[in-house]
């Protein structure tokens, strides 16, 4: 007897009819290669090239488009315009279909929003919610009126079809259902997107920057929580009551656990870390495997992946250790790689030709720029309102309603953008466009060294003998104090003739969105961690304020916190609200007490060079030979001094000569 093992077999199998394409990954070699066959046809080949491309494209462009001072992301999303249907597909079909198929790029876009994680991570550890409580009442009404006219347009628009529409039941619908979320996106105002701008205009800690990042952080934190609890709305009425309380309760509890158990966690690893000390690559490593982690968590409890990743940068104090230790780690691949490569690929799916050739079906497209014309005319109207002038407030309604980078990613993830439906991918046009015309239009309205412009430059030469002088002190370091109240010392201070001194700490920011001054006399802090660093400085300001109260010295202590090399905008500031008469920096060198050059910073040189052409008074810059340093040195006199002044001639010299004066009257000094 025989059995039919194959039907046994086969049986078992539980064949499928099903067919499917053989997806060739990896390439065998171009010695080993099929006649006729395209390497391009291995995805893991057409992904490298395809990453070179949208990575160099950009940077080449960049580099010429930054002479029209034009922001990096033009540059991008153009790139994106060149190999999408508008340029390469048009002029090299063939070579197009086989370097960038037609079919959804499943890769790209994974590494897209991986990117997408990351930024919404980064920007929630630098974002500071301690700005708020320091916010004044204009930067408080400007915040609700930015919140509320996107929220008033979004429920109030009604769209109305003519009779002659060619619009079919099917397409009013979906345009119905994208337009909320196209007018939401293109009439708020993004925090991040602000604070970038900011920067590329160098305007951050400028007055005006201040209350552009004040209002928006103010209006992202209405919004964030009108969200949440719109959304709530949504599911209880429109599919079931019980399903939007279970939500609502999942979204609360793991929002709970961020903010309890992660906070704890981060607190607890930060508190390891030794003070002055950066944090260890393996707690650096272990919180990105969290933040991971809370993506795909915040995903499976049915809120929005960027949820998780948001709320655990909030927990992360704003320029800890911690803090400075991830940015560091992450924001190279993250800025440099990955946001890079979303623009690009989120552009390359616009198609210019096929828009214009159906512009009166792309509605969407309309509402959202009527609706953003609407927002800039509100919000310069409420700016009026509040006693601002035409050209700040025009030049401030055009930064809070940047777009950028947070727009282009909520478009990928929200609308039909990656399914390539026309009316969603217009909105890659429009944010285009916008980015591109107004950081021009911001410098053409709102330049912060105007306001000096009219002011008489002060200087000690002209100052009374017999009134205040007011000097602005900066440091870098408590040695920079230490020489500088070392040098005013000299100056004989009296009662008749008082020294008016304003120390200012000059502090990095790191690892923080928020740039800060600080006025000690008021008891004011800073919500940053780093703000600790300045604290050395502030004591040796305090303590030649005891020292020398008796003989006519007035000491108040400041700390500037801001990017370094936008330094020099909160030292013209000062310098103009204080009416000093110089500004004392240090040098940019640093000698050791045998004389040996042991610190050379290119950044100080900079930061100098920028004060002496935009401060509104005379400037000083004290370069620090002393054989003893430190703190110690404060403490140790000499009975007389030998000063000598050299007169060739010019402003400078006069204002040498005018300082030697003062030493002179002196008997200390000979």
């Amino acid at each position: 007897m025989t059995t039919n093992y194959s039907a046994i077999t086969i049986h078992r199998l539980n064949l499928s009819g099903d067919c499917f394409d053989h997806v060739p990954v990896s390439s065998p070699g171009l010695w080993n290669m099929q006649y006729g066959e395209s390497i391009l046809k291995h995805n893991l080949v057409r992904l490298h090239l395809q990453l070179v491309i949208m990575i160099m494209l950009p940077r080449a462009l960049h580099s010429i488009l930054k002479l029209l001072r034009l922001p990096r992301i033009t540059s991008e999303m153009l790139a994106g315009y060149l190999i999408g249907p508008n340029v390469l597909h048009a002029l090299f079909p063939a070579a197009a279909a086989l370097l960038f198929p037609p079919m959804p790029n499943q890769a790209v876009a994974g590494l897209a929003k991986v990117g997408f994680i990351m930024f919404s991570f980064l920007n929630g550890v630098r974002m500071d919610p301690g700005l708020v409580k320091i916010s004044g009442k204009k930067a408080l009404a400007l915040g609700f009126a930015i919140f509320l006219y996107p929220f008033t347009m979004v429920h109030t628009c009604i769209i109305k079809f003519p009779p002659e529409s060619r619009f079919s039941d099917k397409d009013r619908m979906q345009f119905l259902k994208n337009t909320d979320i196209y007018l939401a996106l293109i009439t708020t105002s993004q925090f991040v997107g602000v604070n970038t701008v900011l920067m590329e205009l160098k305007l951050i800690n400028t007055q005006l920057g201040h209350l552009a990042l004040a209002s928006t952080l103010i209006s992202e934190l209405l919004r964030f929580a009108y969200s949440i609890f719109l959304g709530y709305l949504q599911i209880v009425f429109t599919i079931e009551s019980s399903l939007g309380t279970k939500m609502l309760m999942s979204s609360l509890f793991f929002a709970l656990m961020v903010f309890v158990v992660a906070k704890a966690m981060v607190l607890w690893l930060i508190k390891r870390t030794p003070t002055g000390k950066p944090m260890s690559e393996v707690h650096i490593n272990f919180v990105i495997g969290v933040l991971m982690t809370m993506s795909a968590t915040s995903d499976a409890f049915g809120v929005y992946y960027l949820f998780g990743p948001f709320l655990f940068g909030l927990v992360v104090p704003a320029g800890s250790p911690l803090a400075t230790g991830v940015i560091a780690k992450l924001e190279t691949v993250t800025n440099g790689l990955l946001l890079p490569l979303l623009l690009t690929f989120c552009s390359s799916t616009f198609d210019v030709f096929g828009f214009w050739k159906n512009f009166d079906m792309m509605m969407d497209f309309k509402v959202s720029a009527y609706g953003y014309g609407v927002k800039l005319v509100l919000t310069f109207l409420t700016c009026m309102a509040c006693r601002m002038g035409a050209r700040d407030a025009s030049a401030f309604s055009l930064i809070v309603n940047a777009k950028g980078v947070l727009e282009v990613a909520s478009f990928l993830s929200f609308s039909g953008l990656a399914a390539g439906e026309p009316d969603a991918n217009s909105a890659m046009l429009l944010i285009f466009v916008l980015t591109t015309a107004l950081q021009p239009l911001i410098r053409l309205l709102y330049d912060p060294s105007k306001q000096y412009v009219g002011y008489k430059r002060k200087s000690i030469q002209f100052a009374s003998h017999n009134a205040e002088l007011p000097v602005l002190t900066c440091a870098h370091k408590q040695e920079d104090a230490v020489a500088a109240l070392k040098m005013l010392e000299f100056w004989n201070p009296t009662r008749t003739s008082p020294l008016s001194i304003y120390g200012l700490c000059l502090q990095d920011l790191v690892g923080s969105f928020t740039p800060q001054i600080i006025n000690h006399q008021l008891g004011q802090k800073s919500s940053l961690t780093s703000s600790s660093a300045s604290q050395p400085i502030v004591d040796v300001f305090n303590y030649f304020k005891t020292e020398f109260r008796r003989v006519g010295v007035v000491v108040s202590a400041f700390t500037a916190i801001s990017p370094q090399k936008l330094m020099y905008e909160d030292i013209c500031w000062m310098s103009f609200d204080k009416a000093v008469c110089i500004v004392i920096v240090p040098f940019h060198k640093k000698w050791n007490p045998k004389g040996q050059l042991v610190h050379e910073s290119g950044e100080l040189r900079n930061l100098n060079i920028a004060v002496l052409d935009r401060a509104p008074c005379s400037v000083g810059i004290l370069i620090d030979r002393r054989t003893s340093h430190g703190v110690g040195s404060m403490f140790v006199s000499s009975p007389t001094y030998r000063v000598v002044v050299l007169f060739f001639g010019g402003a400078d010299d006069r204002e040498s000569m005018a300082i030697g004066g003062r030493m002179a009257g002196s008997p200390r000094y000979v």
